[in-house]
């Protein structure tokens, strides 16, 4: 849930109490005016009363629609007002009544209680109307105040969304994506950390591509004539067998060494920004493939291939080209002899299954530069890192699971 739709949560979640609380509080207030209003009308009514009944003179009935007295003989200590309910018969339903009792004095010196009633039916409607009135009004300013602060927020969090959005886009080998401006303080100052933070990463990964090639290129020159010597010594017919061995040992050394650089040039071209485009798998394995007879045979191992799908990965050719040069050169390189290497394509992914020796190493963590499976074998431990980086650099996944004794290399959505 995003921040201004969780702040949205939390403001309705505090008003709606709050609508509750007033209506009631407002309710209470109404109703308290209007009891003081009729028990002060009440009071008046029985002063009139009382002096009417000193003087001898007779109950008179009072003109307001609604009032009912009655006088009953005994004494009352204190006035007292209390709230009722009479059946009308007429409307068929019990009416709400303000009651006030009264003490007087009759004019022959004896004690009476004066009772005053009021209906109370129009002036409850009437406080109904008003909490009502109240409750509505609450709810609309609750309402245009959510929505105001929604507009607002939306206003000075835009900044800070196309932000986001930018750091989501952005690629240290491609150009800096612009950041939006704001005169808010926080968000120009966050605006400026991050162009400050995406220059120190690209100058970084520039500086660390440049030197990853420069240094594989100025070694290729050594290294070629390293191995020249060594295959001049090698085939000297002086030669001893000793010799011959200690200067074989070196010769693979220095093989080695070159294939290393090798997938150390092609590594640092992976993040190279090349629009992806429609690849055509089953071409490219079959040119793959044929760049590997020799080792396939050497092996006497057998390729199955499988193309249920068209394949819509999408990748730069060069890209496509190093992946499948390094699930394929995987495959081979650590399979066994009389082994398979089965090669499947379907709508999202693209999947190498090859049998092999099972070491006691995790699969996922092969994913890191110079991880091995073999510490002594001749791999340099870079082709699953091309592969992982090309997935990240192109928003793929790239997983490698032991299944039913293979090895199960599978490139594509997740």
């Amino acid at each position: 849930m995003r921040l201004l739709q969780r702040t949205a949560l939390y403001q309705s979640l505090f008003a709606l109490p709050l609508v509750v609380l007033g209506t009631a509080i407002g309710y209470g207030i109404v109703r308290h005016s209007v009891n003081r209003e009729v028990d002060e009308q009440l009071d008046d009514h029985a002063k009139l009363l009382q002096e009417q009944l000193s003087h001898g003179g007779a109950v008179v009935a009072f003109p307001a629609p609604g009032v009912r007295v009655r006088v009953a003989p005994g004494p009352l200590v204190a006035v007292q007002f209390a709230d009722t309910v009479v059946y009308d018969a007429l409307e068929a339903e019990d009416i709400p009544w303000r009651i006030g009792r009264f003490p007087a004095t009759l004019a022959d010196g004896s004690a009476a209680t004066i009772t005053i009633g009021r209906s109370q039916l129009e002036t409850d409607e009437l406080v109904a109307s008003i909490a009502l009135s109240i409750a509505a009004v609450l709810i609309l300013f609750s309402l245009c105040t959510l929505m105001l602060y929604r507009w607002l927020s939306g206003r000075l969090w835009r900044p800070f969304h196309a932000n986001l959005q930018a750091m989501e886009q952005f690629r240290p080998d491609g150009p800096a994506p612009a950041l939006a401006a704001s005169n808010v303080d926080e968000f120009a100052g966050m605006a400026r950390a991050l162009g400050g933070m995406m220059d120190n990463m690209r100058r970084d990964y520039t500086a660390q591509k440049h030197f990853t090639e420069q240094a594989a290129h100025e070694l290729r020159t050594p290294l070629a004539i390293l191995q020249g010597k060594l295959d001049q010594l090698i085939q000297s017919p002086n030669m001893a067998e000793r010799e011959a061995g200690l200067i074989q040992g070196m010769f693979v050394a220095a093989d080695r060494m070159v294939r290393t650089i090798k997938d150390m040039l092609r590594l640092a071209k992976v993040g190279e920004l090349h629009p992806p485009e429609v690849v055509d798998w089953p071409k490219l394995f079959h040119e793959e493939l044929e760049l590997l007879k020799d080792p396939i045979a050497i092996l006497h191992l057998s390729v199955k291939t499988n193309w249920t799908e068209n394949c819509l990965v999408k990748l730069s050719p060069l890209q496509a080209q190093v992946l499948v040069s390094n699930l394929l050169r995987n495959a081979v390189q650590h399979n066994m002899h009389g082994g398979s290497v089965h090669i499947t394509t379907t709508r999202d992914a693209v999947t190498v299954r090859n049998t092999g020796p099972i070491s006691g190493v995790d699969p996922s963590g092969l994913f890191q530069r110079f991880a091995k499976g073999d510490p002594s074998g001749p791999s340099a431990g870079l082709g699953l890192s091309m592969v992982q980086e090309i997935a990240e650099h192109n928003g793929y996944k790239a997983t490698y699971v032991i299944r039913d004794g293979q090895h199960v290399l599978s490139f594509g959505r997740g």
